[in-house]
């Protein structure tokens, strides 16, 4: 058999496969309906799909036939719904538009697109199998929820294309495009466990809140739980293990955040945050083996995610490089260090930022990694006082206890690695 008859059976075997991907999902979907109802199953679709790839493949010398088959899927799909419109659950569209991917995904295979029309349509699959967790998701979020979505894509999608990718003002420290893909990133992860916390905190409780929210801002999250345990002290032991897992969180975000930005940083940098991270952790184990309070109220976590928010961050990520580049034309590594600590206190994601920036800049990757480290150190300084100052004399204890015991892991491990 010649080698273009082979591969003509392949990409039609493999548009057949890719439309019985779809129906199968549909299939089950509708299992409860006589296959007479039924509009169609895994048969259909794995013939729609076919039917796709058999266009394909005529389609150089019939170029007519691809949009004429489509079309006819497409009005033949319609039809079987239309005369089953008395039936309620036959009035959506949703199996007439996934009739149309598995047809263009017979022909993206034939068209040589073989992984690309795969992921297309195993991803159909899975968004069809997920409805109704989908819907249940979309119905727990407000309206804040989807107009901060919106101003999320309008920040990656709209703003960051725009914004200019060369280095202004003194030093060449700023520089438009990187400043907002950073602020892309952090909102990006920000918003992820904003969205996260706000679905799953009612159902799980304080612990859940303090893991995703700590994504979000861990100082928030520590000022949140810390006024609780003033209003509710028999909570005040889980809320001060809620602080602890929302600082670890924290040095995990520092280490993911300088590794995306500049993977080399992770070398120095991971061996002492995962003895910080392993040390909060067991401890908090060890404290929760110890208490049974009942939860009677979970905190909240602001959204993230608006557009001022979005430009002071903007605004103190760009002071910070310009003061860091002018203290290491005055004063070298020092200097970088003081605007580390400084920072700290105030904002941990954006002194990483732009010492990672610095560190695949050219600056020493041990400096660098100090430096982030110092300002790590110094935020986790600042949650004990958050605690001391707002919250009761039990969850400080617990939180002073932890959080020094995890900053002396942190502080041994740096004095063998880092200095």
């Amino acid at each position: 058999m010649p080698n273009a008859d082979l591969n003509i059976i392949y990409v039609l075997a493999l548009s057949l496969a890719l439309g019985l991907i779809i129906g199968v999902e549909r299939e089950w979907r509708e299992r409860d309906y006589e296959g007479g109802v039924r509009p169609a199953g895994v048969r259909t679709f794995g013939l729609i799909s076919l039917s796709g790839g058999v266009a394909g493949v005529l389609g150089g010398q019939f170029p007519v036939l691809p949009p004429t088959g489509l079309a006819l899927t497409i009005v033949i799909m319609t039809m079987a719904y239309w005369r089953r419109s008395r039936d309620k659950d036959f009035m959506g569209v949703t199996t007439i538009f996934a009739a149309f991917i598995a047809y263009g995904c017979g022909a993206l295979a034939v068209a040589g697109y073989h992984v690309a029309a795969t992921a297309v349509a195993v991803t159909v699959a899975i968004i069809l199998g997920a409805k109704e967790r989908l819907h249940r998701f979309v119905s727990e979020l407000d309206q804040k929820e989807i107009f901060a979505a919106l101003q999320f894509l309008l920040i990656a999608g709209v703003i960051l294309p725009l914004a200019p990718n060369q280095r202004f003002g003194p030093y060449d420290a700023i520089n438009p495009f990187e400043i907002w893909l950073m602020v892309v990133l952090i909102s990006g992860i920000s918003f992820l466990g904003y969205i996260s916390a706000r679905v799953l905190s009612a159902k799980r409780g304080i612990l859940s809140t303090a893991i995703l929210g700590g994504f979000v801002s861990s100082t928030a999250v520590t000022l949140s739980f810390a006024r609780m345990g003033r209003r509710q002290p028999h909570l005040q032991r889980i809320l001060a293990n809620g602080i602890v897992i929302a600082a670890t969180i924290m040095m995990a975000r520092v280490a993911v955040i300088a590794g995306i930005i500049w993977p080399p940083l992770l070398a120095p940098l991971a061996p002492v945050i995962l003895v910080m991270i392993i040390t909060a952790t067991l401890l908090c184990a060890i404290q929760m083996r110890r208490q049974h309070d009942s939860v009677t109220e979970t905190p909240t976590v602001s959204n993230p995610l608006e557009i001022l928010p979005a430009l002071l961050f903007a605004g103190l990520l760009a002071v910070i490089m310009l003061v860091s580049h002018w203290l290491e034309a005055a004063f070298g590594a020092q200097g970088i260090y003081a605007i580390a600590v400084v920072s700290g206190v105030a904002d941990v994601d954006a002194i990483t930022l732009s010492l990672s920036n610095f560190a695949r800049d050219g600056l020493d990757v041990s400096v660098a990694a100090i430096g982030i480290f110092a300002a790590a150190i110094t935020n986790t300084v600042f949650k004990i006082f958050l605690t001391a100052t707002v919250g009761g004399a039990v969850m400080t204890r617990f939180v002073l206890a932890a959080l020094s015991v995890t900053i002396a892991s942190g502080l041994g491990v740096a004095f063998i690695t880092l200095f």
